[in-house]
Order: structure tokens, then C-alpha cells, then sequence
């Protein structure tokens, strides 16, 4: 499906503030990649290198794995181009936040085609649909606070 460059312009720096103030509190020394294409962001902890990708989730809130409303967590396929990054989805309305491994993710299994139609975009678009159990849900009050 069509790259949403307004999506992205209204949510891009906001998840990449939060993500980047939460991994700070844990110790993380980060950096914005300045690939515009690549990864979002790049950190570094007790020497190990790690890649994160964000992205920001609106309109169906939730605070924890039993408020999630979904069996299954949706990860766009086109972010399978990068190997080895931790993908974090986080709620607009709470900023709690779902992380899971690309390890995890991306396996035939989860693949699914669906047809999207919002008032944003519409048309055909792979996802990894990972059941939420595999997934680390953290709560806004650990997110936003460290």
C-alpha cells in the first residue's frame, strides 16, 4: 500500500521522542538514524548495538496486554526489509507501548493480506499478525516514566 506522508508527519517524531526518552531511562545511548529510509532509531548499550523501528497506533486505546482488544499484534510487512531491530508500536491516546523482536515477527506464519479502508488509507497491505502473547506489553506509567 501508498507511503501516508501526512500519517507520517503527524505521528513520526512523536513516537520517536517517546521511544527515545524511554530508552534513555534505560540506559541506552541513542541516535536518530539519518538514513530517512532506514531504521528509525540506533542505540548502544553496555557495548551491544540495537535498532528500533516506531510507529504510533490511534483510535483503539489500551494500557496492557488484557486491554489490547486484538488476539494478534499487527506489524507492517514492508519493515521486514531490516534484520535484527526491535519494532515498537505505541498508543497515541495512552503512550503505553507493545515491543517485540523482529526474530519474532517475521514468520510465514503471521503473514496475512488485508484490504484497509479508513478514512487515511485504502487498498491492499501485507501485516505479521503476532499473538499478543509473544509480545512485551509495557504500561504508560513505565513507558513515559522510565
Amino acid at each position: 500500500m501508498k507511503f501516508n506522508q501526512e500519517s507520517f508527519n503527524d505521528n513520526d517524531a512523536l513516537g520517536r521522542e517517546l521511544l527515545t526518552a524511554f530508552l534513555k531511562s534505560k540506559c541506552h545511548n541513542v541516535s536518530n538514524n539519518c538514513d530517512i529510509y532506514g531504521i528509525d532509531l540506533v542505540t548502544e548499550k553496555d557495548g551491544i548495538e540495537y535498532n528500533w523501528e516506531v510507529e504510533m497506533k490511534s483510535k483503539r486505546p489500551w494500557t496492557s496486554m488484557d486491554t489490547f482488544q486484538f488476539d494478534s499484534v499487527s506489524f507492517l510487512d514492508r519493515k521486514k526489509k531490516w534484520d535484527n531491530f526491535w519494532y515498537v508500536v505505541i498508543c497515541k491516546e495512552t503512550h503505553a507501548a507493545i515491543i517485540c523482536h523482529s526474530s519474532v515477527i517475521f514468520h510465514n506464519d503471521y503473514k496475512q493480506k488485508v484490504y484497509i479502508n479508513t478514512a487515511d488509507r485504502k487498498g491492499t497491505d501485507y501485516f505479521f499478525r503476532v499473538p499478543k502473547q509473544k509480545c512485551i506489553f509495557v504500561s504508560p506509567e513505565e513507558f513515559t516514566n522510565g
